[in-house]
């Protein structure tokens, strides 16, 4: 089977990193505004995700977003398969949670680990993934700080809900994925 690389003449392995790195910066920019503006003291968004079921055009919105983040989750689960079961599982939380940021950060990581090859793209381990280089300890050590500081800034927020059901249902689904994320690339997988 002939090899399809991804620096074809139309360079569009540059072209899916740039619009990757275009949809983080975005979305970045609108989570700088919602902290700014906003803040996540109410539940991290999922209270105004529900509230927008009452209006016909944000239900449709909101379901075509999770629909296609739907996909994403499935392509992540093809890629990942034969993998450690709890990146899969963080992947997947973080993209249902956090969206589209999250989606264009596992391309990005996709794009790396193709090295060139649509294949490794698309299928990943079917087809023989880069592996990533390894982070470096005080990388590690950064990570496992970071984890240990969101779990307590979780748990401050958690105590200043004053036990309102969706803000608590909030801050466990929206943070636990990143505390989770932060711990695995703490202590990475064995290498096989």
């Amino acid at each position: 089977m002939e090899r399809l690389c991804l620096e074809d003449g139309a360079g569009t392995m540059t072209g899916v990193r740039i619009l990757a790195w275009v949809v983080i910066a975005i979305m970045a920019a609108n989570m700088a505004n919602v902290a700014i503006n906003s803040g996540f003291d109410h539940g991290a968004g999922f209270d105004t995700f529900l509230a927008g079921a009452a209006d016909p055009w944000q239900l449709f919105i909101n379901n075509d977003l999770v629909t296609g983040l739907l996909f994403m989750v499935g392509w992540i689960i093809l890629r990942e398969r034969g993998g450690r079961g709890l990146d899969t599982l963080a992947w997947c939380w973080m993209v249902m949670w956090w969206g589209n940021i999250v989606v264009a950060a596992y391309v990005l990581r996709a794009v790396g680990q193709a090295d060139g090859d649509w294949r490794r793209f698309f299928i990943g381990r079917l087809a023989g993934v880069v592996p990533a280089a390894p982070l470096s300890s005080m990388m590690r050590l950064l990570c496992g700080v970071a984890a240990l500081g969101v779990l307590a800034w979780t748990a401050r927020g958690l105590l200043a809900t004053g036990g309102a059901p969706i803000a608590i249902l909030g801050y466990l689904l929206g943070f636990t994925p990143v505390v989770l994320t932060l711990a695995l690339l703490a202590v990475p997988a064995r290498q096989a």
